[in-house]
Parts: structure tokens; C-alpha cells; sequence
């Protein structure tokens, strides 16, 4: 049975008003350790109870390999130690996962602080709690810059991100999506999270961003990816096979025409040629170099 608290956290995830692949993760393995904590069940009916209640929340957002990846290896943990009586054993396995994950994610806003120069210009697309911590840690060394960031319609996740650093003292203006040509003139990078990175270095983000990326790459300004590894698929078949999420028709317009159609994908593929870099816990890496990452266990002998 699907707990309560289960139950609300993946409606604020389908929802949206949580958000954003580091954001989902962290709150799914806070509510999974508190749901461990009260169940009482042992064995493999425990086992069984915790796979019903993670894969409720997985099928919420099926673009988010952060997520699941997380999910996973605590279902994993929990195969192993499920009897009640080793049960803080578990917790203090995955609450040790939790602070590494949060260590990760400071780690890569850290490196990407690192590269934000004085007089910088940076264009920022939807909503991404790295990119805005990155942004936060260059500000709080006395970096002077700029930051652009879209709309990111139809939800305006774009507002998130202005709202925050606004509120944190940069120099933000925000711009509708469709004039970033004239901010991109001017800018030296295009920051972004990411929601996955495929097998060969490709990613997934938020619908815009391949667009965005390509009117990059035409003015010769970086689109970097700010993103932990935890987001890597391995698995280059299951690349092949992947299906982007649609949302509801209502998002886009609540009172349409009886007759329109109307097409709402909450992300696209943005090819690995038009990636700068991806800035990670691990390290800088270009997206060929990523690929070998991910693929580390298959190309150890290269």
C-alpha cells in the first residue's frame, strides 16, 4: 500500500511543485527514509511495501534517471538489510547516500562558480538548483555580471530562477523565450541543468533548450551543462527507446478551440555536438569524455 505522504510527494512532483532533477531526488530519499522509519513489516513483504511506494513516485516524472538511479540503489540496500532488527543499519546507509548526493551537488555548483569570470554575460533556461547555486557562490565572491533568464513557458519555471537570484542580490533581467538571438549576441555562456545525460553525451532538459542550444552553438557561445553524475543512463539500448514525457493540454490553453490539437513535451534531446562541456562533481568533461565516463566499466581495457 502507497503511503500518504508517498501519495502527496509524487502529486507535488507530477505537479511540478517540486522540481527540477536534484530537487526530486533530495525530497524523494527524505520522504523514502521517513516512510522506512514507520514501517513496521519485515522481510520481503517489507521489501515488497517499499518497491510499490518508490515506484509510485518514479512513474511521476519518467525523464528523471536521477531520481530512479537514487530509488534504486536505497531498493537494492533494502534487499539486503530488510529484517527489522537491522533496520537503523539500513537508514544509516541511505542517509550516509543522501549527505553524498547533497556533497555532490555542492561540489559541481562549486566548480561551475569557478568559471564565471568578471563582466561576465550568462543566459539561463527554466529552472535548475545548480545553476542557481552556481550563480549564488560567483556572486558571493564579488563577481560582477549579468544574468538573462527565459520565461520557460508554459509554467514559467524561468520565474523560479529570477526570483531566487534576485533575491540574492544579482543583476538579473528576465527575457520571453523567444528573444534570447539578441541576448546570445552578447553573452559568453549558456548555463543549464540538466534532467538526463544520455549514453553518447546527448542530454535531456526541459522543452526550449534544444532550440536555445542551437542558436547558441550559431553565436559561438558555450552551452555548458551544470549537473552531478548521478543523471548519467548507461545504457545506450534503453537511450534508443526513450520516450519524452507529454503534459496536459490545459497548460498551454484552458478554454482551446473544441477542435485544436495541441502538443505539450516537458523536454527535448539536445544532440551532443552542440554541448560545450558538463560541469559535474567529477570534474569538467566534454561530452565525448562523459561518454567514457558513464561507459567506464565497458571501457576500462581502452
Amino acid at each position: 500500500m502507497v503511503s500518504t505522504k508517498i501519495k502527496k510527494l509524487a502529486k507535488d512532483i507530477k505537479e511540478i511543485k517540486i522540481q527540477g532533477a536534484s530537487n526530486i531526488e533530495k525530497e524523494a530519499i527524505k520522504a523514502i527514509i521517513e516512510y522506512i522509519k514507520e514501517n513496521k513489516q519485515e522481510g520481503d513483504l517489507f521489501v515488497k511495501e517499499l518497491n510499490e511506494n518508490i515506484q509510485h513516485v518514479i512513474v511521476q516524472r519518467p525523464n528523471e534517471p536521477k531520481l530512479r538511479n537514487s530509488m534504486a540503489y536505497i531498493l537494492n540496500k533494502a534487499q539486503e538489510i530488510k529484517n527489522i532488527e537491522t533496520r537503523k543499519e539500513l537508514l544509516k546507509i541511505i542517509e550516509k547516500y543522501y549527505e553524498k548526493t547533497k556533497e555532490g551537488n555542492i561540489i559541481a555548483s562549486e566548480n561551475a562558480a569557478n568559471m564565471i569570470m568578471e563582466g561576465d554575460v550568462i543566459l539561463t533556461h527554466c529552472h535548475s538548483s545548480l545553476v542557481e547555486e552556481a550563480l549564488k557562490k560567483a556572486h558571493d565572491k564579488n563577481i560582477s555580471f549579468k544574468v538573462f533568464c527565459t520565461e520557460t513557458r508554459p509554467l514559467y519555471q524561468g520565474r523560479i530562477t529570477a526570483k531566487k537570484l534576485c533575491e540574492h542580490g544579482l543583476d538579473v533581467t528576465m527575457v520571453v523565450d523567444s528573444n534570447v538571438c539578441e541576448i546570445l549576441k552578447k553573452a559568453d555562456y549558456f548555463f543549464t541543468g540538466a534532467d538526463v545525460v544520455l549514453a553518447d553525451g546527448s542530454v535531456i532538459n526541459k522543452v526550449g533548450t534544444h532550440a536555445l542550444s542551437i542558436a547558441a552553438n550559431h553565436f559561438k557561445v558555450s552551452h555548458t551543462i551544470i549537473t552531478t553524475t548521478h543523471i548519467c543512463e548507461p545504457q545506450l539500448l534503453n537511450n534508443l527507446k526513450r520516450n519524452i514525457e507529454k503534459r496536459p493540454a490545459e497548460e498551454i490553453w484552458k478554454e482551446k478551440p473544441k477542435n485544436l490539437k495541441i502538443d505539450n513535451p516537458a523536454f527535448d534531446i539536445i544532440p551532443n555536438n552542440l554541448i560545450d562541456k558538463y560541469i559535474t562533481e567529477e570534474g569538467v568533461f566534454s561530452p565525448e569524455t562523459l561518454y567514457f565516463w558513464i561507459n567506464k566499466i565497458n571501457t576500462k581495457t581502452i
